[in-house]
């Protein structure tokens, strides 16, 4: 009869421990990142009355005679499903969506896990869970300053620093990004040309250089020895020039020589057809002018001003546009620089570049060829067509000298008005001033003038058996032996989860789910109870029998 009554009561004490489970979870309903446990019962050893014998040729088998004692907890399981996340707007809170845990260290460099990840920094920029001051774990090199980087983390600590505040180094510009458009409509250089108004002819056709003024058709009387051909005018620049020819037995291409050797910065010559040109060397705008003309007093008569010679094209620097913009050295000193746009043909600009702050010298500054298709698109740059669109400066103090990539891609040349403009990766010193996560866990800071800096990356850990991780409070876990070492990795890595800045998890407690074990709890309670409330009227039933 007793039996009963033990069998009643560790039906109570294994519903008492349902109800302990079901508390708990119903008291941290609100926690971050807890997760759920859940009771499974297992019966206890049973008395066996009689034992299980086999069949025989006379008699049949017979199964065994079996009372239990009862039954108690076999396992309490935490549940480990995705808890709801939250968001909070606090860039220092985090969540895991998936498998994974924050890695922190202890007072004694202790490692613990958990889910929470509301974490703020301390006085000196470290980061932490603030309610226990555990320092939150990174992992890789992400961050970590050297001789050649830059970085807030140090080798071989595995802590997250993030200094809100401190100074960020300047990034040199190393990339210009062109777009807008290069007007079409514009003309290209040209050279200023001066031509007869009229051929020099014979009375057979066109003259030659071998041709005698004597020949030509405007000649009136043939010249003898003592006549002059007077020759004068103005060079390109504007200065004058004059020179004189014997006009016996002169030719055409005598006077070409004349002018030739006396006027500067152009060259004459006659054509095919008969006509005196002479055309500058350079392009852009000119002074020329060329006269030629009988002295007084000659014999011979030639009708010189029947071949005035005239401007027939026009001189003209081309079409040119200036764009500027500032320009940081390593130490983040600014630089202006003007790039000068020069159309040289139909479809093809040059580029020269000039910075004049006296802070350096400019290498190379040169882009040559920069070509666009029939339709106005981008198509080519470079240096005789090489790919040569990089300037190259040589700023003072400084060892190494600075390459700028130029991108004209998005350039287009169409019948508009000017209208580049640039954008370039180049930032001044400035400060840190808020931090950023992404689903990896790569923490990227962000300065004043708009710099993102690599900060750390956060250790992401993952267990073989996380059922097995043991619960030591404050949303803390630690490992055991059955749960494995902790796997530290990325997220999205190793079947790790995501992170989520800004959120938090929300604990995973089904309230409904919760209220209804509480009322089996109860119901198994109250059952057992009863058990040994009838056990009890039995044994005082027993008891009277001897009255």
């Amino acid at each position: 009869m007793s039996r009963s009554l033990f069998s009643g009561v560790s039906g109570l004490r294994a519903h008492q421990q349902s109800l302990d489970v079901v508390a708990n979870n119903l008291a941290n309903m609100n926690t971050t990142g807890f997760k759920s446990q859940r009771t499974q019962f297992e019966d206890l050893v049973y008395n066996t009355l009689s034992a299980a014998s086999g069949p025989s040729v006379t008699q049949g088998g017979q199964n065994p005679v079996q009372v239990g004692t009862g039954v108690g907890v076999g396992k309490v399981n935490r549940r480990f499903t995705q808890g709801a996340l939250n968001a909070t707007g606090e860039s220092l809170d985090y969540a895991i969506q998936g498998d994974g845990f924050f890695a922190l260290s202890g007072p004694t460099n202790e490692p613990v896990f958990t889910r929470a990840g509301s974490f703020s920094l301390d006085s000196v920029g470290n980061l932490t869970d603030p309610s226990t001051g555990f320092l939150v774990r990174r992992t890789g090199a992400l961050g970590e300053k050297s001789d050649d980087n830059f970085g807030f983390q140090v080798q071989g600590d595995n802590r997250i620093r993030i200094p809100l505040g401190a100074t960020i180094p300047a990034s040199p510009t190393s990339r210009v990004d062109l777009s807008g458009s290069l007007p079409s409509n514009t003309n290209p250089p040209t050279t200023e040309i001066l031509s007869s108004s009229r051929a020099f002819e014979t009375a057979t056709g066109p003259a030659t250089g071998t041709t005698l003024l004597n020949n030509l058709s405007t000649n009136n009387a043939d010249y003898v020895a003592g006549d002059l051909i007077e020759i004068t005018g103005t060079n390109a620049d504007g200065t004058p020039f004059s020179t004189s020819i014997s006009g016996e037995n002169a030719t055409m291409q005598d006077i070409v020589d004349a002018i030739n050797g006396n006027i500067v910065g152009a060259t004459a010559s006659i054509s095919s057809g008969g006509v005196l040109q002479v055309t500058a060397d350079e392009p852009g705008s000119a002074f020329l002018s060329v006269s030629i003309a009988d002295a007084a007093g000659n014999v011979g008569e030639t009708e010189f001003n029947r071949n005035t010679m005239i401007v027939t094209t026009d001189g003209d620097d081309g079409a040119s546009f200036d764009l500027s913009f500032e320009l940081y050295d390593k130490r983040g000193t600014v630089h202006r620089v003007t790039l000068t746009f020069n159309k040289t043909a139909t479809n093809s600009w040059q580029l020269n570049a000039s910075f004049g702050d006296g802070g350096g010298e400019l290498l190379d500054g040169f882009v040559d060829n920069i070509n666009f298709n029939e339709n106005g698109t981008f198509a080519l740059a470079g240096t005789d067509g090489e790919g040569d669109t990089s300037l190259e400066f040589k700023f003072d103090t400084i060892e190494e000298t600075q390459v700028v990539d130029l991108n004209f891609e998005n350039l287009t040349h169409i019948a508009s008005q000017f209208t580049l403009a640039q954008t370039n990766d180049g930032k001044p010193v400035g400060s840190l001033i808020s931090v950023a996560v992404d689903q990896t866990g790569i923490l990227t800071g962000l300065s004043s003038t708009g710099t993102s800096i690599p900060i750390a990356q956060l250790a992401i850990a993952r267990f073989a058996n996380r059922g097995a991780l043991e619960a030591i409070g404050s949303n803390y876990y630690t490992e055991t032996n059955n749960s494995g070492e902790a796997q530290i990795g990325s997220g999205l890595s190793g079947g790790r989860g995501s992170v989520a800045g800004g959120q938090l998890e929300a604990s995973n407690v089904d309230i409904a789910e919760e209220f209804t074990r509480l009322i089996v709890a109860q119901r198994g309670f109250s059952a057992n109870a009863r058990t040994i409330t009838v056990a009890d009227e039995v044994l005082e039933e027993l008891a009277n029998i001897i009255r």
